[in-house]
């Protein structure tokens, strides 16, 4: 950064920390000049409280800020649509309240943001599905409710989406099968209805896709199966039916395989004895029956394994424990 943009920060910070100092957010007074724009960053965590003033809405040249880990109150204002140049929007871990002003929408520059643990509520804008740089998004831990708008779909630089613990209700938007560069998908946590769209096989560089505690139905698709990357799936905790998809058994590279507390039936696949790589295999409270397949013995990086609350019949795989990674096996009652 260039010395006089340095000194730029440091001359606005100042007057900004000075304002606040005993007193509150919403009582600063901030009045800025071509003297005191910022190009580069503002960045405050120091226990501030209050509001967040309209004034900011006067740095123009704002690429980056961060008020989170604070204790900003009130709503995030509608002028925050000013910051056209803004690149990274932080305002997470807060007591923030109102709903996500459409305003956002305007800042078309926008890569990273993050609104996550405050009281937000209401709907996702339809109009998130404007900010086409989007890579970020971090929503979890508010009072969200409505459905995921089917506008996500439009930001194909989507790498992060975490909206967890919220009160999202209706169906996951088959859109998000375009998000091709996602990595992390979660929404755990909600009320979320409906079956889980095949669309999401389409993303292939997705590491971790938790949709536990839902309320999701229907059938696993099979096109989970084309997910090779992917580490963790976590089911758990919906309203799931139908039989396990034999094509589970081509994630090579899942550790974390979760299923339970569902309504499957069926025989567990054997194709899931291929998963070298698993360390964590719950598939405990369903209707699953029939024999445990042998092959799931030879997961040699097994840690857990829990199938209890099932009917299954036969004999327990007989190298199950010849790894010695085996550290937590739930009791099973076997039909013999």
């Amino acid at each position: 950064m260039p010395m006089s943009s340095l000194k730029k920060v440091v001359y606005l910070i100042s007057l900004v920390m000075l304002a606040m100092l005993h007193s509150s957010f919403n009582a600063a007074s901030l009045f800025v000049t071509e003297e005191t724009q910022v190009d580069a960053l503002l960045n405050c965590m120091n226990e501030l409280f209050g509001t967040i003033p309209i004034e900011i809405s006067g740095l123009s040249k704002l690429i980056y800020l961060d008020l989170s880990l604070n204790k900003l109150s009130g709503e995030i204002p509608p002028q925050i649509r000013l910051l056209t140049n803004l690149e990274a929007l932080r305002l997470g871990e807060n007591q923030l309240n109102g709903s996500i002003p459409l305003e956002i929408s305007h800042l078309m520059s926008l890569v990273y943001l993050s609104l996550h643990a405050n009281d937000l509520r209401g709907c996702i804008p339809n109009s998130i599905g404007n900010l086409s740089n989007l890579a970020y998004l971090y929503l979890r831990n508010n009072q969200l409710s409505c459905s995921i708008p089917s506008e996500i779909g439009n930001l194909s630089n989507l790498i992060d989406v975490d909206m967890k613990n919220n009160s999202l209700i209706g169906p996951i938007p088959s859109s998000i099968g375009n998000l091709e560069q996602l990595t992390w998908f979660y929404i755990y946590q909600n009320q979320i209805s409906g079956s889980i769209p095949p669309e999401i096989g389409n993303l292939k560089s997705l590491n971790s896709l938790l949709l536990q505690t839902n309320n999701l139905s229907g059938s696993i698709p099979s096109s989970l199966g084309a997910l090779s990357n992917l580490t963790f799936l976590h089911l758990f905790n919906n309203q799931l039916s139908g039989t396990i998809p034999k094509e589970l058994g081509n994630l090579k590279s899942t550790t974390s395989l979760q299923l339970g507390r569902n309504h499957l039936n069926g025989t567990v696949p054997v194709s899931l004895g291929n998963l070298s790589h698993l360390e964590l295999l719950f598939h405990r409270d369903n209707q699953l029956s029939g024999p445990i397949p042998q092959e799931i013995g030879n997961l040699m990086k097994l840690a857990v394994l829990k199938l209890d609350t099932n009917h299954f019949t036969g004999l327990l795989p007989q190298n199950l424990c010849q790894s010695g990674s085996l550290r937590n096996l739930v009791h099973m009652t076997i039909i013999s």
